[in-house]
């Protein structure tokens, strides 16, 4: 199969973008309250924290089938505005509408993720638990220059030549980037501190005051320090990718497997690979939890296959055509380029929880880029949320959560227990988006489709 990477213009201008949402990871991470990092445990903790694969209220089986999740977050956007640049009649309605959305702040944010399959079990008389999933993660930026509503209403009708239309699109710039992940990842309780003195007064037996801990059934006492640490390793498959400006041309980089975009969950024939890592440590001591890590470290290289150079705007078809035109190649006037390494979007996640009673928890976040890349966090974030059960199996959700750049949002969801072994999950990262906020707005929807514990 055919690998495509391609090069337009001879001039790479790399378009600097700032993320103002977070990447929650997986689907069922945005049907919650925002600030995850100590609450999440069996396989929804890959990506997260390792670690909390160490706990012992993981289950001994937990799996789940195809998770969705897609969230489209602009300075500029508001529910309201994105449905009517959606489905306006008039071009020039449309055009504005897509001019506000676009080209105010950072533009448009776009995250999607396809978990096409997870588990986590835990082997008897074996510390910890193993996770493992493979699962699509896409990543999007577009941003449009101040005048490129003109070119946007009379791209049709040819009112404007080439050069004119690639005039008015100037400042314009697209970013997008989808892999496949298939992770493995496995955390363990590692220690146990006791009390630190003895009923006698004496010195107490150092063996006694640190015990590491002996099999994955072991139950954690809550009056004893409990510490944990976990490991995942990620193995990446870059499906396609495009980092891509107009000034007085069009410049860009991009590659795309030559099954794009008829992708089903195995090992396509792909321009880009790489290998990334994920660490953590955690803490339990009576009700408090406490979870540290980092994630997404590593990168992904697109080795060259072909390069495109082309300004002229009357090549570049639309829709499909566009798409077959960037996996064959077809775009006139190829030439060699080099191999392009992307630097995954790795971040360090602080997290505490407290459990209030057995059906009330609370919990916060704070993450920080490591890297400043286009497709991460522009700045620090902060969460903070609550779950409880309201009734029988059925438990809510909801939080407050901001980032720079991003304003407030209000994420919230819903989980309910069909038995006691299948749960269903559906939630928005910011619910405030379909309550007329006015912008800032991150609409979005996260559906788990099936877990099924034991």
């Amino acid at each position: 199969m055919k690998k495509v990477l391609c090069s337009i213009s001879t001039a790479l201008l790399l378009p600097v973008f700032t993320w103002a949402q977070v990447q929650t990871v997986l689907p069922v991470s945005a049907a919650k309250n925002g600030a995850l990092t100590a609450t999440v445990y069996d396989w929804e903790a890959i990506g997260v924290n390792p670690a909390n694969l160490g706990w012992d209220i993981n289950h001994n089986l937990s799996f789940t089938i195809l998770d969705i999740g897609a969230s489209g977050q602009g300075n500029g956007m508001s529910f309201g505005s994105l449905m009517q640049a959606l489905n306006s009649p008039s071009i020039i309605t449309r055009a504005d509408n897509w001019q506000r959305i676009m080209g105010t702040g950072s533009g448009l944010n776009v995250n999607a993720d396809i978990n096409w399959f997870a588990v986590s079990f835990r082997a008897p008389k074996f510390p910890g638990t193993i996770a493992l999933n493979v699962r699509d993660r896409v990543m999007a930026n577009g941003f449009l220059g101040p005048n490129s509503a003109n070119a946007l209403s009379h791209s049709n009708d040819r009112v404007y030549n080439d050069s004119t239309i690639l005039s008015l699109l100037t400042g314009t710039s697209l970013n997008y980037l989808h892999y496949r992940e298939f992770n493995l990842s496995y955390g363990s309780p590692i220690l146990n501190i006791q009390s630190s003195s003895s009923p006698t007064g004496e010195d107490p037996d150092i063996a006694k005051c640190f015990s590491f801990t002996k099999g994955a059934s072991r139950k954690t006492d809550p009056d004893k320090l409990a510490l944990y640490g976990g490991v995942g390793v990620k193995y990446l498959l870059g499906l396609a990718y495009i980092n891509s400006t107009v000034n007085n041309g069009i410049n860009a980089t991009y590659a795309m497997t030559s099954h794009y975009p008829n992708l089903g969950p195995g090992f396509p024939n792909s321009p880009g690979h790489g290998v990334a890592f994920d660490l953590g440590l955690g803490a339990k001591y009576k009700k408090w939890t406490f979870s540290w890590s980092v994630t997404d470290l590593g990168s992904i290289t697109w080795k060259t296959s072909e390069t495109i150079a082309d300004t002229n705007v009357a090549t570049i078809r639309h829709g499909s055509d566009m798409i077959n035109q960037l996996k064959n190649g077809s775009l006139a006037g190829s030439e060699t380029g080099p191999n392009v390494t992307t630097t995954l979007p790795a971040k360090m996640r602080m997290g505490a929880s407290y459990k209030v009673n057995s059906k009330v928890l609370v919990s916060s976040d704070f993450i920080m880029p490591i890297y400043k890349v286009a497709n991460n966090l522009s700045g620090p974030y902060f969460a903070i949320g609550g779950q409880a059960y309201v009734y029988r199996r059925v438990q809510l959700f909801a939080g407050i959560a901001t980032a720079s750049g991003y304003g407030v949002g209000v994420p919230m969801g819903v989980s309910i227990g069909a038995t006691k072994n299948i749960e269903f999950y559906l939630g928005a990262t910011d619910i405030a988006a379909f309550m007329g906020k006015s912008a800032n707005a991150n609409v979005s929807a996260a559906i788990w489709m099936f877990r099924f514990n034991i």
